[in-house]
């Protein structure tokens, strides 16, 4: 089956999903657990699960449930409060802390408004800004380090310039991250909250791709922020973002409401997902699984010659490839073999990416490094691979050992990706 995207096309938007190597939308007519089945009813194990928010696999029973359940009405109302509510904004501020916390439907919308709200709180415009945040043009930046129209300074995790702005605290409402764990390691999260400490700025910890996904809630606790946005791992899939933190930063949400604030369905897929991962236990599983995965192919690799490595752990990696051309070979054996990755980011599987799929994957893998053997001797990883592999996975800068003279000649390199 093939999508029409040429200049007729009906679908106004591009919307982000997993493509071939024309560009063309991959189709799928069922999903069931870790495996989707394409319209010719071959099967794919997936990695992108919707871009991870598909937390505990396709067609759950526990959540299709509690969904038909709230669709027949039988647990709230779209219309108005109901004690689904209060359940759900319990279970998140146990898990994920704050004097007060709100519901969107979008990490996007769920960011820009908390980080008006503490503009607004603290009566200053700059914002420094790493990672990415969404489809809202209020993050776009023509050029880095700089303020953009919005006041947003794009300073792509590099910790000297983060301290020469913050050298200046007066000027700066927030710091708002999206947390990475592949690239960024204790030292760099241990040295950014010296930094904002002292300069006494409230940090967004934007956690819509990683909040839920290493453990029962927030990713890490080298972070301390001031408000904290989750979305990808709450719903298994449905529309649901949420916010909490100081209530003082975030008072202006009082302000906010919008038609389908209380729509059942989401609701009832939040607090049945939500329950399930404050146990901890679906993350402990994606992690057994995904590193048994990722040892059995970076072992396959090696023994191949495929120079290829994998950055980050079982619950969330990346393949790290030493060239374009490298990538285009990989992903293309990949797709042979039924394996449906996220091309140049990461890899989120599901808590249904058990020990027996994992088996069939790493069956699959290894029909892939047999068709890449022999094929790119001549290639290995340097620096810019992983310099180029963190950029596509976190949209800036891997800590790794440089200078302000190499950091500003791999930005130069890299920008206009």
């Amino acid at each position: 089956m093939t999508i029409d995207i040429g200049a007729g096309k009906l679908l106004a938007q591009e919307p982000t999903c997993p493509r071939d190597a024309d560009g063309r939308p991959r189709v799928f007519v069922e999903g069931s657990g870790a495996y989707l089945t394409d319209p010719d009813g071959r099967r794919w194990i997936d990695f992108d699960n919707a871009r991870g928010s598909v937390i505990l696999g396709h067609g759950d029973e526990e959540v299709a449930e509690a969904i038909a359940r709230a669709a027949r009405g039988r647990s709230g109302v779209g219309t108005a409060w109901s004690p689904v509510l209060d359940s759900l904004l319990g279970q998140l501020q146990e898990v994920c802390g704050g004097d007060v916390v709100g519901l969107y439907r979008t990490g996007t919308a769920a960011l820009r408004s908390v980080t008006c709200a503490v503009r607004d709180a603290r009566d200053r415009s700059i914002v420094l800004s790493s990672g990415y945040h969404g489809y809202d043009p209020m993050w776009h930046c023509d050029e880095p380090f700089t303020p953009n129209q919005h006041g947003i300074v794009e300073f792509l995790f590099d910790l000297d310039v983060l301290a020469e702005w913050l050298s200046r605290p007066e000027q700066v409402a927030a710091v708002v991250i999206s947390p990475d764990h592949m690239h960024l390691g204790e030292r760099w999260y241990t040295e950014f909250t010296r930094l904002t400490k002292e300069a006494d700025v409230p940090v967004i910890a934007d956690e819509v791709k990683v909040g839920l996904r290493y453990r029962a809630g927030l990713s890490t606790p080298l972070l301390d922020p001031a408000v904290w946005i989750v979305a990808k791992c709450l719903a298994n899939g449905s529309p649901v973002a949420a916010v909490g933190g100081d209530a003082h930063l975030l008072a202006a949400l009082e302000d906010v409401s919008f038609t389908s604030y209380f729509e059942p369905t989401a609701m009832a897929a939040a607090t049945t997902t939500l329950r399930r991962m404050a146990t901890g236990e679906p993350q402990q599983a994606i992690r057994a699984a995904g590193d048994r995965f990722i040892a059995h192919t970076r072992a396959a690799f090696a023994n191949a010659g495929v120079p290829i490595d994998l950055a980050g752990n079982g619950n969330l990696f990346q393949f790290v490839c030493a060239d374009d051309e490298v990538a285009d070979a990989f992903h293309a054996a990949a797709a042979a073999e039924g394996l449906l990755f996220f091309e140049g980011d990461n890899q989120t599987p599901s808590a249904a990416f058990t020990d027996e799929v994992a088996e069939d994957a790493c069956g699959r893998i290894d029909r892939v490094s047999a068709a890449l053997t022999g094929r790119f001797t001549d290639r290995e990883l340097t620096e810019e691979s992983w310099y180029a592999s963190a950029w596509g996975a976190m949209d800036g800068l891997a800590d790794r050992p440089r200078t302000r003279e190499e950091t500003t000649a791999i930005v130069e390199r890299l920008w206009e990706d």
